[in-house]
């Protein structure tokens, strides 16, 4: 009798030890596979942004940072390499607090009539939709690209596109905004361009 009990009891623990052992291998190779992706985010190159607190954004190569809107965060503007006519040409964002993307563009259209204003078609940038438009002076073509944001919409005016493509497309397809662009535009109110690590 103690022989049989004695054997049921060892086939119970080895059954016990078996299943132990697969559930461990499950265990392993989930923790495993996760481990991998753990280490593929890591390895997976992170966009450097500077923060100027409304809106965060790659800094290509050669472009700078002016104040000459203003000394706080709310006005910087981002400048392009000079070009050939020695003009400096900038990358402009504005929050517009009380108009939507599409009112904004009207808006911006109406005082732009007698610059031979062009609307454009919606492009794509970083997973938002901007929609376009064009105008010349004598200073060369402007475009302006405009997406609503929480509350209101944010305009982009880069001045002479097609001579700082690269630069621009760069700065649009890694621009930012906060959920909160009432409470983050304020808060760059009170903050110097200068103090603000450009990276």
């Amino acid at each position: 009798m103690k022989k049989k009990t004695l054997s049921i009891l060892s086939l119970c623990i080895a059954l016990f030890a078996a299943l132990a052992l697969v559930g461990c291998g499950g265990n392993a190779s989930g923790g495993g596979s996760s481990a991998a992706k753990g280490e593929s985010k890591e390895k997976a190159p992170v966009a450097k942004k500077t923060d100027f607190i409304w809106f965060k954004v790659e800094m290509p190569e050669g472009v700078g940072v002016s104040d000459s809107a203003g000394k706080n965060a709310d006005r910087v503007q981002l400048t392009f390499p000079e070009n050939e006519n020695t003009t400096v040409d900038r990358f402009i964002p504005v929050w517009e607090e009380k108009m939507t993307a599409e009112e904004a563009l009207a808006d911006e259209g109406r005082k732009n009539s007698m610059f031979q204003w062009k609307v454009g078609d919606p492009v794509e940038h970083n997973g938002r939709t901007w929609l376009t438009g064009t105008c010349e002076d004598n200073r060369g073509t402007h475009t302006y690209l405009f997406t609503d944001v929480e509350p209101g919409s944010v305009c982009v005016l880069i001045a002479n596109f097609d001579q700082h493509e690269k630069e621009a497309e760069t700065l649009l397809n890694s621009i930012e905004f906060p959920d909160d662009m009432a409470k983050a535009v304020a808060e760059a109110r009170e903050v110097e361009i200068s103090s603000i690590e450009i990276k």
